[in-house]
């Protein structure tokens, strides 16, 4: 068994299996943050922007089960569970971490009762050591493996605990918004466009703005709509771009986006779960 208490989590030997958009975000952000990871993944050739951050990549997944201390899943749901049992006689005693959306934890436990099995949702801006990432614990999860967990996603970004029963509407809110606020990003750029904005400006500027927006609420502590008041003088320009903001239902819209994105990972999961039995 890996015992994890006071290892340093710099020093641990981190396997990740899957190196895709999610997995190589989490292995590049941790290589960053001065980890020692190592990477499976079928083509790890075409993988050349994740091991330019400092991640060892191979192609055998066997030998990254065997040789990780830790052992984090980053694949498919419907690909994860038949992954984890090719690996299990590798997996026994140690802490392993699904980052794969849908797929609960008792039924990781079923496939390996003999590994530590947790479950973290994070999102692709691990890759620049900015994401959100909920943890949740099984039953065999030690308060070290959560202590030890905290430290490692708290490297990528802010990390809470979390019930599982909550993680599809946080992976909806924090893994899939990610693509809404680009897709806004994007939005406001083409609006600074046709307003006479040159292309290059006009996005460096919609960047920046959503950028900071982020910033400034998460460190004033101040509620969004306290900013956004702060913005708008009476009568003003902003106010007007803010009117035709809530005219159209953008805000009802971004919910609804939330929600309908939860609701699709709870049918997936019901799904596998089904298929699986």
């Amino acid at each position: 068994m890996v015992e994890m208490k006071n290892v340093n989590v710099k020093e641990t030997r981190i396997s990740i299996i899957g190196a895709g958009a999610l997995g190589g975000a989490v292995a590049r952000g941790l290589a960053k943050a001065g980890c020692k990871v190592l990477a499976s993944d079928v083509h790890p050739e075409r993988l050349g922007h994740v091991s330019a951050d400092g991640v060892e990549l191979i192609a055998d997944n066997a030998k990254a089960a065997q040789e990780g201390e830790i052992v984090m899943f980053a694949l498919k749901p419907h690909l994860v569970l038949g992954a984890v049992k090719e690996q299990a006689q590798f997996l026994k005693g140690k802490l392993c971490i699904s980052l794969a959306a849908v797929i609960p934890l008792h039924m990781f436990r079923a496939a390996v009762p003999e590994a530590r099995w947790a479950r973290a949702m994070t999102n692709i801006c691990a890759a620049i050591n900015c994401a959100f990432t909920g943890i949740t614990r099984s039953d065999v999860t030690t308060e070290a493996d959560m202590a030890w967990m905290k430290e490692a996603f708290a490297l990528l970004g802010p990390v809470e605990e979390s019930e599982e029963k909550s993680l599809d509407a946080l992976t909806a809110l924090t893994g899939a918004t990610p693509a809404f606020f680009v897709s806004l990003m994007e939005a406001a750029a083409m609006g600074g466009i046709h307003a006479g904005l040159p292309k290059d400006l006009a996005y460096k500027g919609a960047m920046s703005a959503m950028l900071g927006a982020a910033r400034l609420a998460m460190e004033s502590g101040k509620h969004p709509a306290e900013l956004r008041d702060n913005v708008c003088t009476p009568g003003g320009m902003t106010i007007e771009g803010v009117y035709e903001i809530e005219r159209v239902g953008a805000r009802a819209a971004m919910m609804r986006a939330v929600l309908l994105t939860a609701e699709k990972g709870q049918s997936l999961t019901e799904k596998i779960i089904a298929s699986l039995k």
